[in-house]
């Protein structure tokens, strides 16, 4: 059997030193314990990206110069507050957590870390914050984001080509993904379900009841497990190939 890439809590001290000497990157999984819909778990961002971690895993080998952190499963969420379940961390303490994080790992000679993001309340938050983290510790800070940028731009094209509405939170991609993953985790999904249009010409804070009084905005009805498999597969290919494509680009700088 072919051997993963490492988990930081199953190497030794001596392992991690070699590997920030190697110039080895640290993967810090961050994700979010909230509302999606009446359908879906709470920790689905959680569940999910755990899964894809560990298909990156198996896909990047033991060959592979990185770490993978145990992740933070709590994120910001004020969006979803006033749903049930939902833990919504303030911006200072999830910006403090990844300070704290940082700053200890560059003490011990790691330079380069991926926030490897899977709730998009975390997305323009932890983006911003690479740019204080360069300045204070001298180290780079990249954002490998599933939902705060095109990650699942061309994924939701190609395997929800009739989608009216916005795929935002519990809609087609989370609802295929966990009925694949977690199918005992499902419950019914809501039928004709239509969200109000999301956004608009200018960017603004808005809750999640703002667009459907379930918690969803988008349509869920067109997920399956087939797809959620097929999206799965995809999804680990693509994260591992920026992965793989940082590697080599820090190679290429030391």
């Amino acid at each position: 059997m072919a051997k993963k890439a490492p988990a930081f809590q199953e190497i030794s001290s001596s392992a991690a030193a070699q590997i920030a000497a190697q110039g080895g990157m640290v993967i810090w999984p961050v994700a979010a314990l909230e509302q999606h819909g009446p359908h879906l778990p709470l920790g689905t961002d959680a569940l999910v990206l755990d899964a894809l971690i560990a298909g990156c895993r198996e896909e990047l080998g033991d060959t592979f110069r990185g770490v993978f952190l145990p992740p933070l499963n709590y994120g910001k969420s004020p969006e979803h507050i006033h749903f049930a379940g939902t833990v919504s961390l303030q911006a200072a303490t999830l910006l403090a957590v990844a300070d704290d994080m940082v700053a200890s790992l560059a003490r011990h000679g790691f330079r380069h870390f991926v926030f490897f993001n899977g709730h998009g309340g975390n997305a323009a938050l932890l983006q911003s914050f690479a740019f204080d983290l360069r300045a204070k510790y001298d180290v780079y800070v990249y954002n490998l984001d599933l939902w705060g940028g095109g990650f699942f731009r061309s994924i939701i094209a190609e395997y929800f080509p009739t989608l009216t509405a916005k795929e935002v939170h519990a809609a087609s991609v989370e609802t295929a993904l966990i009925q694949y993953l977690y199918p005992h985790l499902v419950g019914e999904i809501p039928a004709g379900l239509q969200s109000m249009k999301f956004g608009g010409s200018l960017p603004q804070g808005w809750l999640a009841e703002d667009y459907h009084p379930s918690g969803v905005i988008g349509d869920p009805s067109l997920a399956n497990a087939s797809l959620g498999e097929k999206i799965y597969r995809d999804a680990v290919e693509r994260a591992s190939h920026l992965l793989r494509d940082l590697e080599a680009q820090i190679a290429n700088q030391t």
